[in-house]
């Protein structure tokens, strides 16, 4: 097959196979079956269905090749995309391949099987429920386990080429930062500062660009964070922007700040006590630190700089950003993936993980957030996101 559509060379996929497969030995699984659209390309190449209407399926058994089952419409992109040899084809429009499945199951003797899906935490189905009820009836020797925990702990675990697309990702957010920062004046809108920022992340070949920001005056009651707005910038104004962009499907995510005018003295003070709790946590990463430390590491940082009130009792951030629930995620492929770096997760991080790591206070004077993307190395961090994290003064 031709590599010139495929986002990475076919051992990185068989390495993938290879470790899944691994996983299915320890687990005690015959094959896994994949559906969502994101699993669907992690494990094959090919996208994933685009409008709920065509699933898109992969089977990969523990012995023998993998099985792509796929809509007549999307035969020939698979074919240039994918790396997986087996492709089978359906026409019905809106429906579940269910003969074609079933006849899958029995040349690769999974009728009796133990198979792995997409069914617990964090994961879908990327299929109708409906149908797959309907194909495990049609099944009754077959047992569909849970394969959520075999998934993410591959896709937590990038390899070094999907480190590269999103070191790529990174530096494009960080240039489009810096373009940002020094062209925005007072008198600009946050849509104004937002379309920089999105064109040049475009012009450097980032696809998929988000931004959300604030400008001030500061009101978050609605608990979410809004798109950029007709807001003016104006002298005393903290511009808050959080933005990402894809590099072949693999994401960055963080935020920088910039003072319109010179900063107060509290608005000065609390950048640098917040910047100081990011950079402490973000040194402090490293394989075999649990995510739940690096979150009560944030807790005991805010409480040293006598911030114990506004942080609140929460594990993230202050009382209004509080209901985010964590300091930080997990980024690949999705822009917030697992881990989450909360007080809820125990996970161990590992070389090869990207996290995010973003402490947040909000006050009617300014929102403090400083968000980095790390490599989690066996020589400590790796800090993919190279824009400086000074507060820049507009």
């Amino acid at each position: 097959m031709s590599s010139e559509y495929k986002r990475f060379p076919r051992s990185e996929y068989e390495s993938r196979w290879e470790r899944a497969r691994e996983g299915m030995r320890a687990e005690g699984l015959d094959a896994l079956f994949i559906t969502e659209a994101a699993n669907y390309t992690y494990f094959s190449g090919g996208h994933g269905d685009f409008s709920f209407s065509r699933p898109t399926i992969m089977v990969l058994p523990h012995k023998g090749s993998p099985v792509l089952i796929v809509h007549d419409f999307f035969e020939h992109s698979q074919q240039r995309e994918s790396w997986v040899d087996d492709i089978r084809t359906y026409s019905p429009f809106g429906a579940l391949p269910l003969d074609m499945l079933k006849a899958v199951w029995e040349e690769l003797g999974l009728n009796t099987g133990r198979i792995g899906a997409e069914l617990g935490t964090e994961q879908r189905l990327g299929m109708p429920y409906n149908d797959f009820v309907r194909m495990t009836g049609e099944l009754p020797g077959a047992d569909f386990i849970d394969a959520s925990d075999l998934i993410w702990g591959l896709r937590m675990v990038k390899s070094d080429a999907e480190v590269e697309y999103m070191r790529k990702a990174c530096s494009i957010s960080s240039r489009a930062f810096e373009k940002c920062f020094s062209t925005v004046k007072p008198g600009m809108t946050e849509k104004d500062a937002a379309t920089i920022l999105y064109d040049t992340a475009v012009e450097l070949g980032g696809a998929a660009v988000w931004t959300l920001s604030n400008s001030g005056p500061y009101n978050y009651e609605s608990g979410f964070l809004p798109n950029p707005s007709e807001h003016v910038l104006e002298e005393g104004n903290l511009l808050w922007i959080d933005t990402g962009c894809k590099v072949n499907g693999y994401s960055s995510d963080f935020s920088r700040v910039a003072a319109i005018g010179e900063p107060s003295s509290e608005q000065k003070k609390m950048y640098d006590i917040v910047n100081g709790v990011s950079n402490t946590a973000v040194a402090a990463i490293r394989p075999g630190i649990k995510a739940s430390d690096l979150s009560q590491l944030c807790n005991r940082e805010f409480e040293k700089a006598g911030l114990k009130e506004i942080w609140g009792d929460g594990d993230c951030s202050s009382a209004q950003s509080n209901r985010a629930n964590r300091v930080g995620h997990g980024i690949g492929m999705a822009t917030t993936e697992p881990p989450h770096i909360a007080l809820f997760d125990d996970t161990e991080l590992k070389a090869g993980m990207v996290v995010t790591i973003e402490p947040t206070v909000v006050t009617n004077y300014g929102h403090y957030n400083i968000e980095s993307n790390v490599l989690v190395t066996e020589d400590g961090p790796d800090v993919l996101s190279t824009a400086t994290t000074d507060l820049i003064v507009i």
